[in-house]
């Protein structure tokens, strides 16, 4: 991911240039050296190294008024370094910290993003998929005008997309294996959850045929009334008039 197109670098360059512009005589010129030092190496791609840098500033001057910009600095640090583990650590504690600071939106977007890249197949685990989809619609529920939430959005169906994806296949084999109460509790789940995904008109068609197969009649034919007149140009609503 190009990560310097998204909306959150012109932040981290002003917060950066405000903190260097801070001359507050109760912190020493060293406090304003390191700090100067590790913007520097981010400017030059030196992520591993400013992060190293970063973490000997927040345990030489907690106590800077630089420490805050640090933090999120080293947030932004760790995770351009691939990092991820890290500035997910790094967020999670921000946000313990500084539950109030303008900018925890920001550590809020961090800490989903970090988890989105820590995903691995979906057929594998899904627990970094969930704690992703948790991390955005927090960021989106807390803070709905953050500069982040629309990116948070466009993850946020990217998931369910996959997720959805990946109960349909469950559900399917399921079906195509005669175990139909199985099939039937996937596919409701799919449609619970995620109702604005392609994968929703499949689905609903696959759970009456479920129930027909269950030989629950009444209930396939109000999901195959709800799928035609939610998606009455769908293939599958046509698929499933057999049921109504």
């Amino acid at each position: 991911m190009n990560f310097m197109r998204l909306p959150i670098f012109p932040f981290i360059i002003i917060a950066l240039l405000s903190g260097c512009a801070s001359n507050d005589k109760d912190f020493s010129d060293n406090a304003d050296q390191e700090y100067a030092h590790a913007k520097q190496l981010i400017e030059e791609g030196e992520f591993g190294m400013a992060t190293k840098r970063l973490e000997k500033f927040d345990s030489k001057y907690p106590y800077s008024k630089l420490a805050i910009q640090s933090e999120l600095m080293r947030i932004f640090s760790a995770y351009k370094g691939n990092e991820f583990v890290l500035s997910e650590t790094m967020s999670l504690r921000f946000i313990d910290r500084h539950p109030t600071h303008k900018n925890v939106d920001y550590a809020k977007y961090m800490l989903a993003m970090s988890y989105y890249q820590q995903r691995t197949s979906a057929e594998k685990d899904i627990s970094m998929y969930k704690s992703s989809i948790s991390a955005f619609e927090r960021l989106i529920k807390e803070h709905p005008e953050s500069a982040y939430a629309e990116s948070a959005q466009n993850r946020l169906q990217s998931l369910y997309n996959i997720l959805a994806e990946h109960e349909l296949i469950i559900g399917k084999y399921y079906f195509d294996h005669d175990r139909f109460v199985a099939s039937a509790n996937r596919f409701q789940e799919l449609v619970r959850l995620y109702q604005t995904t392609s994968s929703i008109e499949e689905a609903l068609y696959y759970l009456a045929a479920s129930y027909a197969k269950m030989g629950l009649k009444r209930d396939a034919r109000q999901t195959a009334m709800i799928l035609k007149h939610n998606h009455p140009n769908s293939p599958w609503s046509s698929k499933s008039e057999q049921y109504l």
